[in-house]
């Protein structure tokens, strides 16, 4: 059901989309995509991503060993997706595995996403995974913001924006982060927190 309806949200949604160029950048320098935002904004992304992307090119980090993780994991494969959940609980060397599975295919020419805040917040505080990733993978980062008032926030900790059929849906892409394996985790986490920072606002306004 979500599957379905994230398609009929990507046909029927009116775009306005910034930032084009910028995922053009990202693109020809070759490197392994990552796409990141803000937990809220998730859905969002989704309907982006089946309308003008294609799930089939995306592999996805779920959280394994959790019943959300396993309806997510569903969700993405339903898409097209490749989805490897990661249990953060359980045995740390599955765990890496899987990490690296991710990293191998975003090398081989998959993309990969991750809101840095989730799964479970708080809103706009980044986890290490993102830093992680983009380090190992040495990543293209392209930031992502979106925004609608045709839309219904959830409550609960991020705020979690569902849009509706028909909506204006804004979606700006922020320039491209380039990481490198020997950067430091602070600073690529400083420069994804003010990437994220500044396309949400734009998006918004």
């Amino acid at each position: 059901m979500l599957a379905l309806y994230h398609r009929i949200l990507a046909r029927t949604v009116r775009w306005q989309i910034e930032g084009q160029a910028n995922i053009s950048k990202a693109m020809v320098s070759k490197r392994p995509l990552l796409w990141l935002f803000w937990h809220e904004q998730l859905s969002l992304f989704v309907t982006y991503l089946v309308r003008f992307v294609g799930g089939e090119k995306f592999t996805i980090v779920t959280l394994g060993g959790d019943p959300r993780g396993d309806v997510l994991s569903t969700f993405a494969a339903t898409l097209g997706a490749t989805p490897y959940g990661v249990a953060m609980q359980g045995n740390p060397m599955a765990a890496g595995r899987s990490v690296l599975r991710i990293i191998e295919a975003m090398k081989g020419g998959k993309h990969s996403f991750l809101a840095p805040d989730g799964p479970d917040g708080p809103a706009f505080t980044p986890k290490a995974g993102a830093s992680f990733l983009a380090r190992k993978a040495e990543a293209a980062v392209i930031p992502v913001g979106g925004f609608t008032k045709a839309g219904y926030a959830l409550r609960r900790w991020d705020n979690y924006l569902v849009p509706l059929p028909f909506a204006r849906l804004h979606m700006v892409f922020g320039e491209p982060i380039f990481i490198n394996r020997r950067d430091k985790d602070e600073a690529v986490t400083e420069k994804i927190v003010g990437a994220l920072t500044a396309v949400y606002d734009q998006a918004r306004r």
